[in-house]
């Protein structure tokens, strides 16, 4: 398994040591995460339709920085987006054939608030699933939604975005067993420039509805990556020490060429050479990631964390510890798919 690789590195923070930190954004392929009983075959997706005591502003958006009420909202608003997102999670879920059949009862449930937000009874779960003829109820237990726009200067460009917040229930009514419940915060942002930094001409932004569609139908798609394996986009950091031999390496990795990256990092991963080993032990560790190498890269940072702690040096222990959660954590999503495949 190779990860895709399509990110340019960009800055990210220039230290008074003139370390610069860059950033590079790959695609890995992840496991499903929900682990559904293999005699599944149907499930009914519901929207539970609760809100939150505090949660009133859905018929609000921001202007730069005044809150302004919306005149032509219909009051099922909430409904409306709710279903976008269940249908959304169905096609995704239909696409990669997870399920037979996907059922969806939007409507189930009258809007109701409170404090807290407890799961359903399986009483009710078991009789929604008995009805449907379903073995698995999902359930999309409150979904939120805020909706921004910025006019925009000439320093800033014109832009928007939605934030969506949504709760996710998958519940097994013959196991009586919560399978998960999981909060999904997303965002989404429109402006009118390029990848590459250049003003479109003649682009437009969606107004407010079409963007809140838009973010609803994103939150039911990501929530679906939970239930089958799936590309997902992250990034890595590397690290730019002032000798020039660290910015032709990551000339090198701009350009995909890992080869040419280690040869200069090889030369700098001796003791001998103090903290810039530090750096140079890190980068390898993501060089030998983005070769699949993982168990080598996790050997490169188990070195460099060595180097880091005989230097008392916290920041890069922290950053060091972090990436190492990261390759183990991707070293078990390996495995899994790797036993997965061998099924």
């Amino acid at each position: 398994m190779k990860p895709t690789l399509f990110g340019i590195a960009i800055f990210l923070v220039t230290l008074s040591s003139c370390t610069v930190y860059k950033e590079y954004t790959i695609d890995i392929y992840k496991p499903g995460v929900i682990a559904v009983p293999p005699d599944v075959e149907n499930v009914a997706l519901v929207y539970r339709n609760f809100k939150y005591r505090g949660d009133s502003l859905q018929h609000y958006y921001k202007k730069d920085n005044r809150l302004i009420k919306s005149k032509n909202d219909p009051a099922s608003l909430d409904s409306i987006l709710a279903n976008y997102a269940l249908k959304e999670l169905a096609a995704n879920l239909k696409d990669k054939n997870t399920f037979k059949e996907i059922h969806i009862y939007p409507e189930i449930f009258k809007s109701h608030t409170g404090k807290k937000l407890p799961p359903l009874q399986f009483g009710l779960v078991r009789k929604l699933t008995s009805s449907s003829h379903t073995d698995l109820l999902i359930s999309l237990e409150t979904f939120s939604y805020f909706f921004s726009k910025y006019s925009g200067n000439v320093e800033i460009p014109k832009s928007e975005e939605v934030i969506t917040a949504a709760v996710w229930a998958v519940y097994d009514p013959n196991a009586e067993k919560v399978i998960e419940r999981k909060t999904m915060i997303d965002t989404i942002f429109w402006n009118n420039y390029n990848e590459n930094g250049k003003k479109v001409k003649d682009s437009k932004l969606p107004p407010r509805k079409v963007a809140l569609k838009i973010a609803a139908q994103l939150a039911g798609e990501n929530y679906s990556k939970r239930f089958f394996a799936s590309w997902q986009t992250v990034t890595r950091v590397y690290s730019v020490p002032p000798p020039a031999d660290f910015s032709t390496a990551a000339a090198y990795v701009e350009k995909g060429d890992w080869e040419n990256a280690i040869a200069i990092w090889e030369r700098y991963a001796p003791d001998k050479n103090g903290r810039m080993a530090i750096h140079a032990r890190y980068n390898l560790a993501l060089a030998y990631e983005m070769k699949d190498d993982i168990d080598t890269a996790l050997k490169w940072l188990a070195l460099a964390q060595q180097l880091a702690t005989s230097y008392k040096s916290k920041e890069n222990t922290k950053r060091i510890l972090e990436y190492r959660i990261i390759l183990m954590n991707r070293k078990k999503d390996i495995d899994r798919l790797n036993r997965s495949n061998a099924e």
